[in-house]
């Protein structure tokens, strides 16, 4: 774990924020790269980025807030403090991608027009790197642990960020690392493929079906609480989180995409 990289006075940089700093740098930088290669306007695609992170920032929080008031809608009526702490979380995923989504299809068809597809084939690539090192910001923080595990490269976690961990002493999966090995792999396979592509769309495609696939399996081993389950069975294979409906419509969509857009 790395809860601090730096402490200067009373301020502390924590290893969660520095390896997300990094991922969004590194991110951009990809992104910026293929667009000089694949003829875009840059300062348009850099305006565009900067806004989907802002977008997606707000929407990954906004559905913390949400999906904390629809699971214990009376406990945070009653202590909205609580409500107003999870807003000052990183919040989920799913929140941030799903927002950044709708914006990027309503601003960007604006402004792209039919080069929509060759900017999201692009972005998608840089988003896999992005979340392959934001992830190791989460083992840095230890947050979106796993499950107990007596695996040989199970890890122990003795803070939660600045609290005790509620798996201390005990070795779990270490899920952070393995999602962010995934999704680098992903990252490698969409490069490869954008390079090679046949048609437009079809790196898009390909991102929502892998990081659906790869989210959804890694959800069976999450030990973090609040997943949130539309079916609750007597084991985790019986069982359906939310994230595992919101990644089972991402390999839908990308497969749909693929064969709408496929010459």
């Amino acid at each position: 774990m790395l809860p601090k990289i730096l402490t200067i006075g009373s301020y502390s940089l924590s290893g969660y924020l520095f390896f997300n700093i990094i991922a969004f740098i590194v991110a951009l930088i990809t992104i910026l790269i293929l667009s000089y290669k694949d003829n875009l306007n840059l300062k348009v695609i850099f305006h565009f980025y900067i806004l989907g992170i802002i977008i997606a920032i707000l929407g990954a929080k906004l559905y913390s807030i949400i999906f904390a008031l629809f699971n214990s809608p009376g406990f945070y009526i009653k202590n909205l403090g609580m409500l107003l702490k999870r807003a000052s979380t990183a919040g989920a995923f799913y929140g941030g991608f799903i927002l950044a989504i709708i914006f990027c299809i309503l601003y960007g068809k604006k402004i792209f027009k039919e080069k929509i597809w060759k900017v999201f084939d692009i972005t998608v690539i840089g988003l896999a790197v992005g979340q392959a090192i934001g992830r190791i910001g989460c083992f840095s923080s230890g947050c979106c642990y796993g499950k107990t595990t007596t695996l040989p490269w199970g890890v122990k976690f003795p803070f939660l960020g600045s609290l005790i961990h509620p798996y201390s002493g005990t070795y779990i999966h270490p899920t952070q690392l393995y999602e962010a090995i995934l999704n680098f792999i992903n990252f490698i396979f969409l490069l490869i493929l954008w390079r090679r592509k046949k048609f437009n769309g079809q790196v898009f495609s390909l991102y929502l079906i892998n990081y659906g696939l790869i989210r959804f399996f890694i959800e069976y081993i999450r030990g973090d609480g609040g997943r949130g389950y539309l079916i609750r069975g007597d084991s985790v294979l019986t069982s359906l989180s939310v994230p595992q409906l919101m990644s089972i419509i991402l390999f839908i969509s990308g497969i749909l995409i693929l064969k709408k857009e496929k010459p």
